[in-house]
Parts: structure tokens; sequence; C-alpha cells
């Protein structure tokens, strides 16, 4: 299996994709652009597609424990005066 990284412009963005080639049977390629002939696109765009689809969506990044959304919103009036004692009960400080 060979493959590298190659610039691509995708939805208008200029992204990193990785070119792959791989070897699969003759019937397999003459289905496989027959498939892309009638949905008007390519066979490498139906590949990447099934690809895709195979191995799922991107893992999500873990959101960090000091996000910042809401930070001021805590729903308490006493949180500056009690600094020292929620730091210690929520971050073990």
């Amino acid at each position: 299996m060979n493959w590298h990284p190659v610039p691509a412009s995708v939805g208008g963005n200029l992204d990193v994709v990785t070119e792959l080639h791989v070897r699969i049977p003759d019937d397999v390629a003459e289905r496989l652009a027959e498939r892309a002939e009638r949905e008007h696109t390519t066979s490498e765009q139906l590949a990447s597609d099934a690809v895709a689809t195979l191995v799922g969506p991107a893992p999500q990044p873990t959101p960090h424990k000091f996000g910042f959304i809401a930070l001021g919103d805590s729903g308490r009036s006493d949180i500056s005066e009690r600094a020292e004692e929620v730091l210690r009960s929520d971050f073990g400080a």
C-alpha cells in the first residue's frame, strides 16, 4: 500500500489529504466506474466515501476540564468569597 499526503482543495479550504493507492480486482474497478458514472462523480470519490464510512467519524477531542463557556454563571453569588473552598472540592487543590 502506497500513500503520501498531498494538498487538496476541499470545500474551498486548502486541506492536506492522503493519497492512497490500492489494488482491486478488475471486475470491482469496473463496477466502481459504472456506479461513479451513474452518480456523476469519480471512482476516487466513491472509494474515499466508502472508506470514510467504514472507519467511522473522527474521534472528538476530549473537553478540557477548565472550559471557559459560562464560566461567570455559576448560579451562586458567593463564589468569590468561597474560591478556595470551591477549588479544593472541585479540583483537589
